[in-house]
């Protein structure tokens, strides 16, 4: 017959037979490492996880730096215009008109008013590059 001995189980005394109290022993053992190499991969991905953020703060800083910077070259090369092109873009996007809706301020055809968008445009690109 095995010898039985008394072990703490989820808080109680209670008798167990060697065997089992060596098995969970080795069990409880087991978990404290896995816990262990758990807590160490969780702060190196924690420590690289911080690492790669500083990396996407420091981008995106630079991302809204060199956005803001586009966007004063493009108003300074909307002012640029001569009168006409900036009141053809800011019916198109202040007033939000289609392209019939400009053309018939203007008297031109739709057509007309999308070839001086596009000039417009590519003039505006060419400048923020």
């Amino acid at each position: 017959m095995s010898e039985t001995v008394t072990i703490l189980y989820c808080g109680k005394s209670v008798s167990a037979p060697k065997e089992v109290a060596d098995f969970l022993e080795r069990d409880r053992k087991r978990e404290q490492a896995q816990d262990r190499r758990d807590a160490r991969h969780l702060s190196r991905s924690e420590f690289e996880t911080v690492l790669s953020g500083q990396g996407s703060v420091r981008r995106s800083v630079e991302d809204e730096v060199l956005q803001n910077l586009q966007l004063e070259i493009l108003r300074n090369a909307m002012e640029e215009l001569d009168q006409n092109g900036q009141a053809l873009l800011a019916l198109r996007y202040n007033d939000e008109l289609t392209m019939e809706e400009i053309g018939k301020v203007y008297g031109i055809s739709k057509m007309a008013v999308s070839k001086r968008l596009r000039t417009l445009h590519e003039k505006l690109r060419g400048s923020v590059r």
